[in-house]
């Protein structure tokens, strides 16, 4: 490695948010392993990435302002932002625990409307076989992504595009509203923000191929003990507006936990059963 990138890749590598997500994300809830969510939510793992990877996630991010354009391009009307708020198009769900962040607002795609926009990177092999299969059997977690945020912002269709690192080609697909997907996975969020205990284990195998790559792994597949903080101590439980409650107020002389105490718990931490 030449002492550029490497400079370049520590610089990036520390630039990475430390802080874990306050809330379990509508981009995740179709994840296969609900155990996998409870740990990310209840902040089990620090989780950080390498430059490379982070790149690559800023690759996507870069890709939305393409697709705008050429939707702009188009004659196709697009609202990146909420007028409500002038912020990203965002929606608070149950507890104010399950969250996202729409990529955007589309009128003029096809008759009728508004669209949901949903924009996505794929490498080569990824993007043949979403063209080969389409979005809700290839890209499950895609598909169910989009559903929760038609549902939240009572939207009929979604406007899902897709482009290849590759070569650039790009896959457009309009995807219906289904309610009954919607609500399962409204509820599925629910279940796992109010479950006292992990989840069961997708497979008792930490080799599986969901299990051997997941953050996580380490402490639901050996003895390794979760980080320390108020998510991963038996007193705490999620309440109304993102708050959390220590069931052991005595702990806290306080029953709300402040945010800073969150992140490091306190001398009555207890830990969350994990098994």
């Amino acid at each position: 490695m030449g002492f550029v990138l490497e400079a370049i890749d520590k610089a990036i590598t520390n630039s990475q948010d430390k802080e874990p997500r306050s809330h379990l994300g509508a981009s995740s809830i179709g994840e296969h392993c609900a155990r996998k969510l409870w740990y990310s939510f209840r902040w089990a793992t620090e989780t950080t990435h390498a430059a490379q990877l982070l790149r690559l996630f800023g690759r996507g991010h870069l890709e939305e302002d393409r697709f705008v354009g050429w939707l702009r391009a188009a004659g196709i009307t697009v609202w990146q932002d909420d007028p409500n708020t002038n912020k990203q198009y965002r929606f608070l769900g149950y507890k104010g625990h399950f969250a996202g962040e729409m990529d955007g607002v589309a009128l003029g795609v096809l008759e009728g409307g508004p669209y949901l926009l949903e924009f996505k990177t794929h490498n080569d092999a990824s993007f043949k076989s979403l063209v080969l299969n389409g979005v809700k059997f290839d890209k499950e977690t895609h598909y169910i992504q989009m559903q929760i945020y038609m549902g939240m912002f009572r939207l009929d269709r979604a406007l899902y595009m897709a482009i290849n690192k590759n070569t650039d080609a790009i896959w457009d697909e309009v995807v219906e509203f289904d309610k009954e997907c919607f609500e399962k996975y409204v509820k599925r969020a629910e279940t796992i923000i109010d479950a006292p205990e992990p989840p069961a284990r997708i497979s008792r195998d930490s080799t599986w191929y969901e299990c051997k790559w997941c953050d996580h792994r380490a402490v639901c597949h050996t003895t390794v003990a979760p980080l320390i903080n108020c998510r991963t101590c038996a007193h705490s439980t999620p309440i109304e507006n993102g708050k959390w409650r220590c069931e052991n107020a005595m702990a806290l002389n306080m029953a709300e936990i402040p945010a800073a105490t969150l992140l490091i718990g306190c001398s009555a931490y207890t830990r969350h059963p994990m098994e």
